[in-house]
């Protein structure tokens, strides 16, 4: 049995598995369609359900800061 696979040394015990190829329609729907799976969560809905809590707590960590070093206001402003 001499089976050369690229990359895997000589004497090494390899499995090869084959897959059940896909119906070339089903492919083509995948590609084109791209519609999100159920399971799948919206990134920008992600995004603004986080950006409230993470800038609560930015502003938080700033204004320790400022009180760390005995400024209690933010002259920028």
């Amino acid at each position: 049995m001499s089976n050369s696979i690229p990359g895997v040394p000589a004497g090494v015990p390899v499995t090869v598995v084959q897959r059940e190829a896909q119906p070339a329609e089903a492919k083509q729907e995948n590609s084109q369609g791209e519609e999100k799976s159920a399971g799948q969560p919206d990134t920008d809905e992600l995004a603004r359900k986080l950006v409230e809590p993470v800038s609560r707590l930015l502003r938080a960590e700033f204004r320790q800061g400022r009180e760390r070093i005995g400024r209690l206001h933010d002259r920028r402003r």
